[in-house]
C-alpha cells in the first residue's frame, strides 16, 4: 500500500475543537476505536481495491465533497475501485475529521433551525445522525431540531445505540434511490397507490371536494399496508373497494419493500396514527371539526376526550362506538350529518371499514372520511405506540404482536411472510 494512499486516509484535521467541548457530546472517544478496529478488521478488503485501482491505472482514492446542514464543507474519500468503497471514509473518522454520529449531510435546515443549533457548531458533521435515521423510513413527525438536541445530549450507550440504528437503517432502508422512480400514483399488488408526503396528504384531507355543480360528495381515503395487500389477494371485492377510493396512502415497511422492488421511491411513510397529530393542529387552524367513528363502547369517546385535552381549540362534532347493525347505518349517517363534521374518522378494521365507506360514500356530507383502523385505541390509551426507535426501523409490528399476540398472530407471524414470499418469489408486486 503507497505512503501517499495512507497519508490521505489519515490525513490530520483541519479544525482542532477544544477539549471541553468535545466532552460536551458524549460517546465521541468511540470514534476512533471503533473506526480502527473496522479498518483493521477491513484490511484484506482495503488491500484488494488497492490493487484493483492499481491495476486499472486509476487514482487508489476518489474525493467526496458534501454540506453538513449548517453548510460546513465536509471532504472524506471513497475507493475508486473494488467493493464496499466507502470503507475508506473510515479514514476521516480516525483522523477526526468527521465523526460516526455528528451533525447530518446533506440535510437542510431552515435558517431558523441553523440558528436554534448554533451553540452546537462544535459537533462535527457524522456518517450517522439522528434526522436521517428518522426520515429513512418516511417518518417526518418529530421536528428536526428536537432530535439533534436530544442526540447532542444524549449518553455514551445513547450515542452507540445511534450507530447501531443507523447500520440497521442503511442496511433495511438503501440509499439507492437515484436509479428509483418517484411517480405521483402508482399500482402495487394491483392496488391504486398515491405517493404523498405527509403533508400534502393532510392537505388533500383538508381540501373540500371540487364538485360545486352536484350534491357535495364525501372523498373516502384509505391506508394501505401490508395487511390491505394480503386481504384483497384473498377478497378481489375488497381489491375493488380499495380501488374505489378518492386516494389511498402507502402504509408501512412493507410497502415501502414493494415499491423499491418495483423501482419506485415512496416520499413518506403516510399512516393514520402519524397523520392524525398533524390532522388536528391542521383543524384547529382552519376551523375544521372531526367526528369519530368506531372502535368498541366508549373508546372513540375516550379518544375525542384525549384529543381535546392534548389540543386546546379542536372541535370534535361527535364520536360513536362501530359496534352497531348494519341495519342502523342510516341512522348512524343521520347522527353524522346532523354534527355537520368536516371531516369522519371510521375505525372499524378492514375489511369492514372499507366496505362501509364505499357503500356510504354518497350519502355522508363531511368533506373527507378516513379509514383509520385500530386508530383509536392508540389515542384512548388502550394500546401504547411502539418507541420511537422501533418505528424509525419500521418495526412497529412487533410492538403489536408483544401486546395482542393472540390477535396479532395470524396478521404478522403469517401475513408478513406471505408478503414477502409474494413480493420477492411470486413477483406479484407488479
Amino acid at each position: 500500500m503507497s505512503s501517499k494512499f495512507i497519508q490521505i486516509m489519515f490525513k490530520p484535521k483541519n479544525i482542532e475543537i477544544k477539549q471541553s467541548q468535545d466532552k460536551l457530546y458524549k460517546g465521541c472517544e468511540f470514534n476512533r476505536v471503533i473506526s480502527t478496529c473496522l479498518l483493521v478488521l477491513c484490511l484484506p478488503i482495503i488491500v484488494v481495491n488497492t490493487v484493483l485501482a492499481l491495476l486499472q491505472k486509476k487514482s487508489v482514492l476518489q474525493q467526496v465533497r458534501h454540506q453538513d446542514c449548517l453548510n460546513r464543507v465536509v471532504d472524506y474519500y471513497h475507493f475508486s475501485s473494488g467493493v464496499m468503497k466507502n470503507i475508506a471514509a473510515l479514514g476521516a473518522v480516525v483522523s477526526k475529521r468527521i465523526s460516526l454520529c455528528g451533525m447530518p449531510i446533506n440535510i437542510e435546515l431552515t435558517s431558523k433551525d441553523k440558528a436554534a443549533l448554533s451553540h452546537y457548531r462544535h459537533i462535527q458533521a457524522g456518517f450517522f445522525d439522528a434526522i436521517t435515521v428518522h426520515q429513512s423510513g418516511g417518518l417526518h413527525t418529530v421536528d428536526k431540531v428536537v432530535l439533534l438536541e436530544k442526540q447532542f445530549s444524549g449518553t455514551r450507550t445513547s450515542y452507540l445505540l445511534l450507530i447501531c440504528r443507523g447500520v440497521i437503517s442503511q442496511l433495511i432502508f438503501s440509499r439507492e434511490s437515484s436509479h428509483l422512480h418517484c411517480p405521483e400514483k402508482f399500482s402495487l399488488f394491483g392496488l391504486k397507490i398515491n405517493n404523498d408526503y405527509m403533508a400534502e396528504a393532510i392537505n388533500w384531507v383538508m381540501t373540500k371536494p371540487l364538485e360545486p355543480t352536484i350534491k357535495q360528495r364525501c372523498k373516502v381515503s384509505f391506508f394501505v399496508n401490508v395487511n390491505s395487500v394480503n386481504l384483497a389477494h384473498k377478497s378481489p371485492k375488497f381489491k375493488v373497494h380499495i380501488n374505489q377510493a378518492d386516494r389511498c396512502f402507502a402504509d408501512g415497511l412493507g410497502m415501502r419493500i414493494a415499491a423499491k422492488k418495483i423501482g419506485i421511491q415512496l416520499k413518506d411513510n403516510v399512516n393514520g396514527t402519524d397523520m392524525l397529530p398533524r390532522l388536528c393542529k391542521a383543524a384547529i387552524a382552519n376551523n375544521v371539526s372531526i367526528y369519530l367513528l368506531g372502535g368498541k363502547p366508549n373508546v372513540a369517546e375516550t379518544t375525542a376526550k384525549n384529543l381535546c385535552g392534548q389540543y386546546p381549540g379542536l372541535q370534535i362534532a361527535g364520536s360513536e362506538h362501530g359496534y352497531f347493525e348494519a341495519s342502523s347505518s342510516l341512522k348512524v349517517i343521520d347522527k353524522i350529518n346532523g354534527s355537520n363534521a368536516d371531516i369522519l374518522l371510521v375505525a372499524m378494521g378492514s375489511p369492514a371499514q372499507e366496505k362501509w365507506l364505499i357503500q356510504h360514500k354518497n350519502l355522508i356530507n363531511c368533506r373527507t372520511a378516513l379509514a383509520v383502523g385500530g386508530l383509536f385505541d392508540f389515542y384512548s390509551g388502550k394500546i401504547s405506540r411502539a418507541p420511537l426507535w422501533m418505528r424509525e426501523l419500521g418495526m412497529e409490528w412487533v410492538w403489536r404482536l408483544i401486546q395482542e399476540p393472540k390477535v396479532k398472530f395470524t396478521r404478522y407471524i403469517i401475513g408478513n411472510p406471505l408478503f414477502l414470499i409474494r413480493t420477492f418469489i411470486l413477483n406479484q408486486a407488479s
